[in-house]
């Protein structure tokens, strides 16, 4: 006789918005495993626990998230795939065996599963597990990109080891899931794009592969020139999704040396100083003579989702909340007399017909 015994476990889950199975019938399961995800099996093993499998799951770009958790204990058997599958149990455990190698995931442990792996994952009852899946393409660009050649051969990983990078990843991916599950609107494409830039950067230095000692090794710093061409592309583009490797890009040189680049000759790494041109923008927007605009509508179209961090480093650049920045924009408009705007004179540009942007005035914001 099976119990309505259940393992303690949150009434919401990380990614609740992102629902994509929760049912107690086991061949709804196996269905969708082997359906959507190339399973190759899926067996319910023997115990007390009545069957409940809770399951969200979201796919950006280049990274799926999912978080899993199951009453009972099973067995499945996963398909190779184009991905790197990496799992971080937040409660209970489960055991990942492929080839000769068998690993254990708990709290504080994690499991990693190259692509093109077939895999066996055994999960305890009461088992809540969060799930990185990343394109291993994008993964191997974006390892590319870091290290300003293209890579020779496959990225070939280590068993994953608890430190303090590990740990960093696992907050990146519980922040992002906090970030996705808290969104009232939809979250700009320029921040998702930014968040999977993040999660890859993260995912690379945390754990150990074939290319590791390259990322540590000090990159070949490119001239200031190349830091102004740098500032120029990002004043140009702020509204459009900006990576390190679209910064890169525009110099030619790798994202590493970029970053190096940056903290040398202004103290701050290139997505502070993204960050400070967007922030200038939002001042811009809020000063125009708008009654319609609103502090959120600033923050979204100039690529700041969470509206306390906007002020917070809003206040920071500027020494006043952006919410003061409007009242006084909106209260010049009420006193101040109907002038004839002034016409603007043109603007002569360089003889050589570039663009010359200059660097925003004020002190730089670190990144998040």
């Amino acid at each position: 006789m099976v119990s309505s015994q259940k393992s303690e476990y949150p009434s919401r889950y990380p990614l609740h918005r992102f629902p994509f199975t929760d049912t107690r019938e086991p061949d709804e399961v196996r269905r969708l495993l082997v359906d959507v995800f190339d399973a190759r099996y899926f067996d319910l093993r023997q115990d007390d626990c009545e069957f409940h499998v809770a399951w969200n799951f979201v796919r950006l770009k280049h990274v799926g998230l999912g978080y899993s958790h199951y009453n009972s204990a099973v067995s499945v058997g996963l398909g190779a795939a184009g991905v790197v599958r990496q799992m971080f149990s937040l409660t209970g455990s489960s055991r990942t065996s492929f080839g000769s190698r068998q690993f254990t995931s708990e709290p504080n442990r994690s499991t990693l599963i190259p692509a093109g792996a077939e895999a066996r994952v055994d999960r305890g009852a009461g088992n809540g597990e969060l799930r990185l899946r990343l394109d291993v393409a994008a993964l191997q660009d974006k390892l590319g990109a870091m290290l300003g050649t293209p890579m020779s051969r496959d990225l070939e990983f280590a068993a994953p080891a608890d430190g303090p990078e590990m740990q960093r990843l696992q907050r990146i991916l519980l922040f992002l899931a906090d970030q996705l599950d808290g969104a009232e609107a939809k979250i700009p494409d320029r921040v998702l794009a930014e968040y999977e830039q993040l999660v890859m950067v993260s995912f690379l230095a945390a754990n150990r592969h074939n290319y590791s000692h390259l990322l540590g090794r000090a990159p070949r710093a490119p001239g200031p020139w190349q830091v102004r061409l740098v500032e120029e592309y990002i004043e140009a583009n702020w509204r459009a999704p900006l990576d390190i490797e679209a910064l890169a890009a525009v110099t030619g040189g790798s994202t590493r040396s970029i970053f190096k680049a940056f903290k040398e000759a202004r103290g701050v790494s290139p997505m502070a100083f993204v960050k400070r041109v967007r922030l200038e923008n939002a001042r811009r927007a809020l000063q125009r003579l708008d009654e319609d605009i609103s502090v959120i509508d600033v923050a979204s179209q100039c690529g700041f989702l969470n509206p306390g961090h906007f002020a917070r480093d809003y206040r920071i650049a500027f020494g006043e909340l952006p919410s003061e920045t409007l009242r006084q924009s909106r209260r010049t408009v009420k006193i101040s007399p109907a002038w004839p705007a002034k016409p603007s004179l043109p603007t002569l540009a360089p003889a050589d017909g570039r663009r010359r942007g200059k660097r925003p005035n004020g002190p730089l914001i670190p990144s998040c």
